[in-house]
């Protein structure tokens, strides 16, 4: 079932990003999905937060790299002197409507991996449920937050924002241009024009391009860790496999690529959880997996186990203008953009 799900999956990218003339079969269910879009903009009237919202989101569907960004921003508005506290739908995982309260030894499987991930590596509060103004509230009465930032959710039109930030992938940025399901679109491609700011990973801009910093690899038993520099050289003769379940695994197995190590690639679905019959059928000495399935692996005892540990840095323009905004003694209560 798994492999017809991958095959099903890569033929819709494809599709997608390099054009395809199947899916005008399915160009009817996009119009549909325009019309919701266009109904629940016009009919969703949200209520106002005492905190100011930061939303991260995107308006194409797959991954485009909101996470380590969210990280970013959460750790530079702390610097900035703000008390940051993130909601989140919590997908992959069964809370529900929640709220509930991300804790660093959450199960991935109750909170999701995303989440999960946010709050290990930004150590901030992080509140999770698919009522986000719900789980919003809950972050003011308990953690009384300066600042919320909002794990995806540019859809989510309940919840209330005063500034939107959309994350796209600099290679395959809109696609075809298509809503789903003929194309990988959210909203449509107008929607950009009433964000406040677009960040594109991998992007040649300044103020709006961001690239991933190779931090280091994890051993997942012992915590030992080793530099990316010279990492071809220390496991020479060794047989490496990268092994994730991504939106985009072509991005790690790249970025292992240009560390210099020739990879056995080895690709599942998007937040699907790694287990020990998966990893026994991998023949490899050097398993290595990105952080976002690291915290689904805790009950995997595998000493192959590597993690590549990411980070990434937000455009000092960007920065600037939240600080310009935000950094007032007294936020205004967030309206809809």
């Amino acid at each position: 079932m798994m492999v017809w799900r991958q095959r099903i999956e890569r033929c819709v990218n494809r599709g997608w990003y390099e054009g395809a003339g199947w899916l005008w079969l399915v160009w009817p269910l996009s119009l549909m999905t325009g019309l919701v879009v266009r109904w629940r903009r016009y009919r969703i009237n949200p209520a106002s937060l005492p905190v100011p919202v930061v939303v991260v989101g995107g308006i194409t569907v797959g991954g485009t790299g909101k996470t380590p960004v969210l990280i970013a921003l959460a750790e530079a508005l702390e610097v900035q002197g703000h008390k940051v506290g993130i909601v989140s739908r919590g997908y992959g995982g069964t809370v529900g409507v929640g709220p509930y309260t991300v804790q660093r030894s959450s199960p991935a499987a109750l909170v999701g991996d995303e989440p999960l991930l946010i709050a290990q590596r930004a150590n901030v509060p992080v509140v999770v449920g698919k009522n986000r103004y719900a789980a919003a509230q809950r972050l003011i009465e308990t953690y009384a937050p300066t600042i919320i930032l909002s794990d995806d959710g540019l859809q989510h039109l309940k919840l209330p924002r005063n500034f939107e930030i959309v994350v796209l992938d600099g290679a395959r940025k809109l696609g075809n241009g298509r809503l789903l399901p003929m194309g990988p679109l959210r909203e449509p491609a107008n929607r950009l024009d009433s964000v406040d700011w677009v960040l594109m990973r991998n992007g040649e801009h300044e103020e709006t391009g961001f690239h991933y910093h190779f931090e280091r690899f994890e051993h997942a038993q012992s915590a030992r860790t080793l530099a990316v520099e010279g990492i071809a050289k220390q496991w020479q003769g060794l047989r490496v496999a990268a092994v994730t379940g991504l939106g985009q695994p072509d991005q790690f197995f790249s970025a292992l690529n240009s560390l210099g190590l020739a990879v056995s690639t080895h690709g599942f679905p998007d937040h699907y959880t790694l287990t020990e019959t998966d990893l026994a059928t991998i023949t490899a000495d050097i398993i290595v997996v990105t952080e976002k399935d690291t915290v689904k692996l805790l009950e995997v005892s595998d000493k192959r186990l590597w993690t590549l540990v990411i980070s990434t840095k937000i455009p000092k323009a960007l920065l600037r203008q939240l600080g310009a905004q935000f950094n007032q003694a007294e936020a205004a209560p967030c309206s809809t953009s």
